[in-house]
């Protein structure tokens, strides 16, 4: 409508105890007689100031005197400080000097201020899964409601999470532990304000779930004495309680346990039950299977005889522990697995090894390894074989000189070793040592040696022979043989015969020879 290039808003929103401005586009007031500001409640309508712009004059009823501030250039009034009794329809009339009536209106609505906003719950605490929760904002003030998770609108789907019809009421059926964790805040606001509620989180009570058992040591087989820590663990809120059942029977009310100085009867299946107090639920853990052994210690070789004669003895060698019992059974010689045959053969549970007729080649160091599920433990044996003599040999020069030294050697193979005697051309000599020194040789050291070689266990005695040629002639070559050697000293006799022979037969024919040296 056009009134005079006079306009003024259809709507005005306010809030109580604040002040509004009813403004015009009223720049002059020359042209106007009358001024009049009126206020219609919708059963009354009050008058509120009239304005003589003629005369100057400006009448503000009594009841808006203290509470109206008005521009008589513009026509513009202010009005404060708001009650709700002040909404309504205000009017301004007027009248122009050409006798024309000029009208405007504006609504005013006053608006309560959000104050006071905050969110309460049906329950004050929460199981998962199983409780209802509604949650209602509530302030004061006119306003509408908005439900955020943190920063974020909360999603509503209509069932799971609901709002009541005017927007107040949060319904959340079988409410889950993040549903409230946001935490929840409700803004009350109209056009003109708003209030936000203080964060509000609801505690859900959850579980126990997840849970968790740990073993250490984590071997299921533990050794005689050693210690066992077993600890439970799960998700719950609040948190769980906690007990341990040993095949069946409540062992322990806590978390953790430690068993120290285990024995056989602590063997069996270990197993953890979480509580939660308020959603009154039980999980049970998986079964911890514990088995207890004692572990091998003393352990040791022993033989059915300590002496053994080769190609003629028997022997039984048996591996025991003085402490635990084995699961298996190695047998080792001189570092190195040990393989039965047709003498050499094991027990059924292999802890006797039996070799028939032993040989010198079954000497040497024998090991027994026994091994459980929770340690091993070992014990060497060295084992003698007695035999021989073998291998009798004698060295020796062939022949030497008059006067020579010479180291006459005699050698066997024999455990234990040998003792010797000595012969000479058949003839017992007074030596029973390996080796027979001449330190300055004579004829009559020439002849037959012979070594005899004596084993004080086996009882056998083994013989050689050795000869010896002693000459007064020379070097001896010790490259020819004894024939050789005895030939060339026959030769020297021959000849120096001859000569003698030559000599003497001249001698009775009375002629002189010369001798020859």
């Amino acid at each position: 409508m056009d009134f005079y290039n006079f306009r003024v808003p259809l709507l005005i929103l306010a809030a109580l105890g604040k002040n509004v401005t009813f403004k015009t586009s009223i720049t002059s007031t020359m042209d106007f007689l009358t001024i009049s500001w009126n206020f219609n409640n919708g059963q009354n309508i009050e008058s509120i100031l009239t304005h003589l712009p003629s005369s100057g004059t400006i009448n503000i009823e009594e009841k808006y005197a203290s509470r109206i501030s008005y521009n008589a250039t513009t026509c513009e009034v202010q009005l404060g400080s708001l009650v709700m009794e002040d909404g309504g329809e205000y009017v301004l009339g007027i009248v122009t000097s050409k006798a024309k009536a000029l009208t405007g209106q504006v609504d005013l609505e006053v608006l309560e201020p959000v104050t006071d906003v905050k969110i309460s719950s049906s329950l004050p605490e929460a199981v998962e899964f199983n409780s209802t929760v509604v949650l209602t904002c509530s302030a004061k003030g006119s306003f509408t409601y908005k439900w955020f998770n943190g920063s974020v609108p909360l999603v509503l789907d209509g069932t799971h999470m609901k709002l009541n019809p005017t927007g107040n009421e949060l319904i959340i059926t079988e409410v889950r532990r993040t549903d409230l964790k946001g935490p929840i805040i409700c803004i009350a606001e109209n056009a003109l304000e708003s209030g936000k509620s203080a964060p509000f989180n609801l505690t859900v009570s959850y579980g126990p779930e997840k849970i968790i058992t740990t073993q250490t040591p984590t071997d299921p087989f533990l050794k005689k004495g050693s210690n066992l820590t077993l600890t439970c663990s799960a998700d719950s809120d609040p948190p769980a309680q906690f007990k341990w059942t040993f095949n069946g029977n409540d062992l322990l009310q806590q978390a953790n346990i430690t068993i120290s100085n285990l024995e056989e009867r602590h063997s069996g299946n270990y197993s953890c039950v979480a509580n939660n107090v308020k959603t009154n639920r039980n999980v049970v853990s998986p079964v911890a299977l514990v088995t207890v052994l004692e572990g091998l210690s003393g352990t040791n070789i022993s033989s059915s005889t300590s002496l053994l004669i080769a190609g003629n003895s028997t022997v039984n060698l048996t591996c025991s522990a003085a402490a635990g019992k084995a699961e298996t059974v190695e047998w080792l010689k001189d570092s190195k697995p040990l393989t039965p045959g047709d003498r050499v053969t094991l027990s059924v549970d292999k802890k006797t090894l039996t070799i028939v007729q032993v040989v010198k080649e079954d000497m040497g160091e024998y090991k027994c390894l026994l091994k459980n599920k929770v340690n091993k433990d070992e014990a060497s044996y060295k084992m003698v074989i007695n035999y021989g003599p073998e291998n009798v040999k004698v060295k020796a020069k062939n022949a030497v000189k008059f006067e020579e030294a010479i180291d006459i050697t005699c050698s066997a193979e024999s455990v234990p070793p040998s003792m010797y005697a000595w012969k000479l051309n058949d003839t017992v000599m007074n030596f029973t040592q390996a080796i027979y020194v001449i330190e300055k040789a004579r004829a009559a050291d020439s002849g037959m040696y012979t070594c005899e070689a004596l084993n004080p266990i086996t009882g056998i005695t083994t013989k050689t022979t050795h000869k010896l040629a002693v000459t007064e002639v020379g070097a001896v070559d010790e490259g020819l043989s004894g024939g050789a050697i005895a030939g060339i000293v026959i030769a020297v006799l021959v000849a120096v015969i001859i000569i003698g022979c030559i000599i003497k037969c001249k001698r009775k024919s009375g002629t002189d020879i010369p001798s020859p040296y």
